[in-house]
């Protein structure tokens, strides 16, 4: 039996923190006034266009290999693709074409905020429906119910040592045109604004509550590995 297809609408806040932190501004930096008055507006446009929508489904962990991905001892495995949409990705286009540079830039840190969030909000609703917040919730298909709630972090192709080639068997398995995603010829995705990735399930994979984003990966060989915070300590991973 094919395994169960789960798709999902992603309503998408916007934070203006994260477009910040996605311009480049460190927590508590703001931009100057000339810059914030654009960024007010540009961000205003950014929430009436970003349409977050993902698909996810879940795997037994013998199949991983068929992903890229050299199993480890979990009880299952998420496959899952998230996007912001493509109308965010044409609007910075244009302003780029209208020689709007700094709309563009500001444009373009819109929809890469709107394209984490809408992972942040997917992963949510995986582990609350496998049962690691709710705990009263059917596990997916092959996933044993004593161990769903430990769910690891967020992974993605071209990163540590999933190679980017294994973006056309992740997409295989799910339905990507449903929510208006598809691959380029380069393996990129299309729109941009798009987030493709795996989470391992069971008692042995690491759960993601206490930590964030960089702070939380377990991919020691990624160039851009952070060590994960001490208690008390500030700011993102």
């Amino acid at each position: 039996m094919s395994p169960a297809i789960h798709r999902v609408d992603l309503p998408l806040s916007l934070p203006r923190a994260d477009v910040l932190h996605f311009l480049g501004y460190p927590p508590g930096r703001e931009p100057q006034p000339r810059v914030a008055a654009v960024l007010e507006e540009r961000l205003v446009e950014a929430q009436a266009l970003v349409q977050g929508r993902g698909v996810w489904t879940t795997l037994p962990v013998d199949e991983a290999a068929e992903v890229g991905l050299v199993p480890i001892p979990a009880s299952g495995l998420v496959l899952g693709l998230v996007t912001a949409g493509a109308a965010i990705v044409e609007a910075a286009s244009n302003r780029m074409a209208l020689g709007d540079a700094t709309g563009a830039l500001i444009l373009d840190a819109c929809g890469s905020a709107a394209a984490e969030e809408a992972a942040d909000r997917i992963s949510a609703a995986i582990i609350a429906a496998l049962g690691g917040i709710a705990g009263d919730e059917s596990p997916g298909e092959g996933v044993a119910p004593d161990r769903a709630a430990a769910v690891s972090c967020r992974i993605s192709p071209g990163y540590g040592k999933w190679p980017l080639t294994s973006q056309p068997a992740l997409f295989a398995r799910l339905p990507h045109r449903e929510i208006g995603v598809h691959l380029a010829h380069s393996l990129l995705m299309v729109p941009r604004k798009s987030v493709s990735f795996a989470m391992w399930l069971g008692a042995d994979a690491r759960p993601l509550a206490g930590l964030a984003g960089c702070a939380r990966c377990e991919l020691e060989s990624c160039r851009y590995r952070r060590e994960p915070r001490a208690p008390g300590q500030a700011g993102e991973g």
